[in-house]
């Protein structure tokens, strides 16, 4: 089994994304940050997909239908991977949508989002062995800020459990954990630092500077949040 990966991504011009960073940084730096750590989260993932480890997409919140992104007039880059809808309502169930469609592709699935360009090859392929192997039914990747960066399974699990969570709230893991039904198997990764807010920026640059090998797409996220950070500073 090879489980299915779902980056969940918004297209800039057609959406707005990354704008708590806009009154620090504007919204141009802060959209072409998250286009550069989009591709950053993009290339690992198509990096354990080259090995057949999993089936990468991105889900996109515009796509009116599973496979069509109209994204032709704004930048994006959506192309690299197949495109699958996020679907209609909140975040909940957008994410129910998405993991119910890979599950049934694949067998297992796994959601990410774009707020972590730090990912590293080990991490990844942390979680993909937790479900492969069976080690347990779900696996989490905690935040710092109370959330979660990753989340995948290989059973279904009912609406409630995406809906109850307060998503963008420190107890958004909490509620999502205390929803669950009974007796499932949660191996967590290691917490990490997302990048929300402004000051989130210091935190993964050091995280990026940290990796023993970085991706020509961390590389430039690097540069871009060091640059930010110089200009921030004066």
């Amino acid at each position: 089994m090879s489980p299915g990966l779902a980056l969940f991504v918004k297209t800039p011009g057609r959406s707005p994304v990354k704008s708590r960073l806009w009154p620090a940084i504007g919204r141009e730096a802060a959209e072409a940050l998250y286009l550069d750590c989009a591709t950053a989260v993009g290339e690992t993932a198509i990096a354990l997909q080259r090995d057949g480890r999993l089936h990468a997409y991105w889900a996109v919140a515009e796509a009116e239908r599973d496979g069509d992104a109209d994204v032709s007039n704004a930048l994006h880059p959506w192309q690299a991977l197949p495109v699958v809808a996020q679907g209609d309502g909140g975040l909940g169930e957008r994410m129910a949508h998405v993991y119910a469609t890979l599950r049934a592709r694949h067998g297992a699935a796994l959601l990410i989002g774009t707020d972590l360009p730090q990912l590293s090859l080990p991490a990844l392929s942390d979680a993909v062995d937790a479900l492969v192997h069976a080690k347990a039914d779900l696996v989490l990747g905690p935040s710092e800020d109370g959330g979660f960066w990753l989340v995948g399974g290989r059973v279904d699990l009912p609406l409630a459990a995406w809906t109850a969570p307060r998503y963008s709230t420190p107890d958004a893991r909490s509620d999502f954990l205390a929803a669950l039904p009974q007796g499932l198997r949660v191996h967590r990764l290691d917490t990490a630092h997302d990048l929300d807010e402004p000051e989130d920026l210091a935190a993964v640059a050091a995280a990026l500077a940290a990796l023993p090998r970085r991706t020509e797409a961390q590389e430039r996220v690097s540069r871009r949040l060091d640059a930010l950070l110089a200009t921030m500073a004066r």
